[in-house]
């Protein structure tokens, strides 16, 4: 058992050694051209991440000028983690036979990218180095992208063999769909061919499968970035992804708009969703109501003999006096204006049954005075013939 312990630790660190990098936390960010970077944070050695790269369909990342170097360190300066200093593997590599070059902007390191897709010519931006490397001619040496806090990046070599924080990976493709923002859109979901997702608009090349979360009971779309005419388009992008409640506004002039008049120049749907609301006014009246200006006297404009709708002067005029749609009523002017209704049927029923019972007590009152009268002329007939029998006896 005591010979077998010290086999045992070294079939554990060779394991250790083949397993694949474990996936962390990851960036995505495409260019219009077509290139698509990864930044993946994971400890590997620089064949570990060149083997990753290869699964995915792509290789470490190669920089073909300053823009992209840029680029890849935005990326980076996103995904590294911690307060210190991150190196990430690219796609630089100086084998045994080659040596230290302190004029070279990359000192004598050349890109290692599938298929020569890597440029040979470099530009002298892309020579800063966070620290010089040894200078040696029997030893292959692998370098990497230091990236620290604050935005400070280099090149930094290290031993291919050991590990680094992270690795950055290249996809090439013909080309890339242009950057979709669906108005009224809830959420966005960019799920890329090498395997990548992202949540942020940007470019996408081909293959590409956006979700999109629309309010409402359209529920989710799914569109898909295909060859086109002229390049490539959003398959299912033709119509509004996400129909607006309350209809159209053109980004350009601010004004309604129906669906038909919100394409640009290269066929994208190019309006945003009208506001609505107490402050905010409604785009959501049909296109023939706002195709058809009135004249001054409120009567629409009568289209002239040849066809035409009349003279500009009288048509701008009534485009300008034409009011806007005015605002759906509120639920808090409905409940007063139930409030009332009720209290103007109460006061009503009240006045009713005022009346009513002043007019029963008058009509019993005259009642009683009829029934008195009668005896009263009874008694004056009666009186009569006694004065005259006093008369007649004191005759």
């Amino acid at each position: 058992m005591g010979r077998a312990g010290p086999w045992c630790l070294l079939l554990a660190a060779g394991c250790a050694l083949a397993r694949p990098p474990q996936p962390g936390r990851s960036a995505v960010r495409c260019q219009p051209a077509g290139a698509c970077f990864s930044a993946h944070l994971a400890n590997c050695s620089y064949g570990e991440a060149r083997s990753a790269c290869g699964r995915a369909g792509g290789a470490l990342a190669w920089v073909g000028g300053e823009p992209e170097l840029r680029l890849v360190a935005a990326l980076l300066a996103g995904v590294a983690g911690g307060p210190g200093a991150s190196l990430f593997w690219l796609g630089l590599r100086r084998n045994a036979s080659a040596c230290t070059d302190a004029a070279d902007p990359l000192r004598g390191f050349s890109w290692e990218a599938g298929g020569g897709a890597a440029p040979r010519d470099v530009p002298a931006a892309l020579g800063r180095w966070a620290k010089e490397p040894v200078r040696s001619c029997l030893v292959a040496r692998c370098a990497g992208l230091l990236v620290a806090p604050g935005a400070d990046w280099g090149w930094k070599e290290r031993p291919c063999r050991r590990e680094s924080q992270g690795y950055v990976c290249k996809y090439q493709y013909e080309g890339a769909c242009a950057a979709l923002s669906p108005a009224g859109a809830l959420g966005l979901d960019y799920r890329l061919p090498f395997g990548e997702r992202s949540a942020e608009p940007g470019p996408s090349p081909p293959g590409t499968v956006l979700t999109v979360a629309c309010p409402g009971t359209r529920g989710a779309v799914r569109l898909t970035c295909e060859p086109g005419r002229g390049g490539f388009a959003w398959r299912g992008a033709e119509e509004p992804v996400c129909p607006c409640r309350f209809g159209y506004l053109h980004p350009g002039t601010g004004r309604c708009a129906d669906a038909a008049e919100c394409r640009d120049a290269a066929g994208r749907f190019a309006c945003v969703c009208a506001p609505s609301g107490r402050d905010g006014a409604s785009c959501a009246a049909p296109a023939a109501s706002r195709a058809a200006p009135t004249a001054a006297g409120g009567r629409p404009s009568t289209p002239a003999p040849g066809g035409s709708a009349g003279p500009p002067s009288v048509v701008a005029a009534a485009e300008e006096k034409t009011a806007p749609p005015p605002p759906a009523p509120s639920s808090s002017s409905n409940y007063v204006f139930i409030l009332v209704t009720v209290a103007v049927v109460v006061l009503v029923i009240l006045v009713m049954t005022v009346l009513g019972v002043f007019r029963l007590c008058f009509n019993k009152k005259s009642a009683g005075r009829g029934h008195q009268e009668p005896p009263a002329a009874g008694s004056e007939a009666e009186a009569a013939p006694a004065e005259q029998r006093g008369g007649a006896g004191g005759d």
